[in-house]
């Protein structure tokens, strides 16, 4: 048996979701995916983990090396996020604020543009709607399509930029 659980969004409440992660666990619910918006939890004994996000686009295998060997291990491992669980109390997998902002920089560079991109084809389809009479029902899935694709660029940008501002802070 397994239950469903929102993810918050890794880039606006990683906190939040790790917290989640942990409490489930704590609860003898064990993630094991993330599909989409859902993390997949199973049923086993209740542990006490801390769990940590790495938002590295692309990991090394000298990088999942250096976590294990600190005593992480992956559970959810994919390009753009990785999620490690280990022993609660293990040191964090980031020791310092530097490499951390550096990642979350590189992170909000890379979604920030395609933000820009996205909200610039969804001028051009505000304006071709506007401008040319099309069928009712293209015009709606243009202009979806469109707005999902820059809300889902958008929104970790702001969070990225969000949790880089705490880190300075």
């Amino acid at each position: 048996m397994a239950k469903y659980r929102l993810c918050g969004g890794l880039a606006m409440m990683p906190r939040r979701d790790m917290a989640l992660l942990k409490d489930m666990g704590l609860k003898g619910w064990h993630v094991t995916h993330l599909k989409g918006m859902f993390y997949r939890f199973e049923a086993g004994t209740p542990h006490d983990y801390d769990f940590a996000l790495n938002l590295e686009r692309h990991t090394t295998d000298d990088m999942k090396s250096l976590f294990k060997a600190s005593g992480w291990t992956p559970v959810i491992s994919r390009d753009g996020y990785q999620i490690y669980r280990a022993e609660a109390g293990t040191s964090p997998i980031f020791s310092d604020a530097e490499s951390e902002i550096e990642v979350l920089e590189s992170n909000r560079r890379w979604t920030g543009k395609w933000a820009l991109v996205f909200g610039c084809l969804v001028a051009a389809v505000i304006a071709l709607v506007l401008l040319v009479p099309l069928n009712v029902f293209l015009e709606i899935a243009l202009l979806c399509v469109s707005w999902l694709c820059f809300v889902f660029t958008l929104l970790p940008f702001i969070g990225f930029t969000l949790s880089i501002r705490k880190k300075h802070a």
